[in-house]
């Protein structure tokens, strides 16, 4: 991975986040995982993502150890991004968004629940995940919005140890949408067909 070029490119998909409104204010965050360096690119807290630059990121590893630190905060959502990274094998990019729909759904979910899983429509943007089945009867991991973020991270964490997650994204519900990909393309795409189920679901 060039990771030169994908910060590049995640760049510019973070001002078409923020144009469409599902990176509003300065909410949420996006990574990158140079795994043969074992170092993740994430932009810092409170950066407006329509005016995203490359200076505006952090580079730490999965255990929160910073690299060459600078006046930069880390995200409130860091812990989920090393998750997704020390889990998931396939995953170099990671996006958490606030879309509209992610917001819209509701599970009722209480502060004591674990996450559980539900299970999506079987809708034919789901082949853009990789799986073909007529009725692939897929579900996904939905997590209480706890107030502190290594709560969340820490029992999607277990959820995913227990079993591998359907899909490449899964919600915090009340919240927001974490997707992940092998690269910013895929990542991107992974996004765009999440987006829309949970509209059609919304």
């Amino acid at each position: 991975m060039n990771i030169k070029s994908e910060l590049k490119k995640i760049i510019e998909y973070s001002k078409i986040y923020y144009s469409n409104g599902i990176m509003p204010a300065t909410a949420g965050n996006i990574s990158i995982f140079d795994r043969s360096k074992n170092q993740i690119y994430i932009s810092a807290s409170g950066k407006n993502k329509g005016e995203l630059k490359k200076k505006d990121f952090l580079i730490l590893d999965k255990d929160n150890k910073i690299f060459f630190e600078n006046k930069n905060k880390p995200s409130a959502e860091t812990s989920i991004h090393q998750v997704v990274y020390k889990n998931i094998p396939s995953a170099n990019v990671c996006f958490h968004v606030h879309t509209v729909s992610s917001c819209k759904l509701k599970y009722n979910l209480q502060k004591e629940d674990l996450p559980k899983r539900f299970l999506l429509p079987n809708l034919e943007i789901l082949k853009a995940f990789g799986d073909f089945s007529e009725n692939p009867n897929l579900k996904m991991i939905v997590n209480y919005n706890h107030g502190n973020v290594k709560q969340i991270s820490d029992q999607f964490e277990l959820a995913i140890k227990e079993k591998d997650s359907d899909v490449p994204f899964f919600l915090i519900e009340n919240h927001g949408l974490t997707v992940w990909g092998k690269s910013v393309e895929d990542t991107n795409k992974n996004l765009e067909a999440a987006d829309f189920i949970l509209k059609v679901m919304a």
